[in-house]
């Protein structure tokens, strides 16, 4: 699989995740094991979906 797919797959699963969370009515996000706030667990979801993203941007300029 090249890249950009990996990246593509990547980031929707990131953004699943995120709207996942508003639509369900948790108090709490589970990372590795750990009960966390909700929001942070948004926080820590969106962090990784900009640094997919960037790196999509960066190898997609690059090409």
């Amino acid at each position: 699989m090249k890249k950009s797919t990996i990246a593509i797959i990547g980031m929707t699963i990131a953004v699943v995740t995120i709207v996942s969370t508003f639509i369900k009515d948790n108090d709490a996000g589970t990372l590795f094991g750990y009960e966390i706030d909700i929001w942070m667990y948004r926080l820590i979801w969106l962090a990784l979906f900009g640094v997919i993203l960037n790196g999509y941007l960066q190898e997609r300029k690059n090409t």
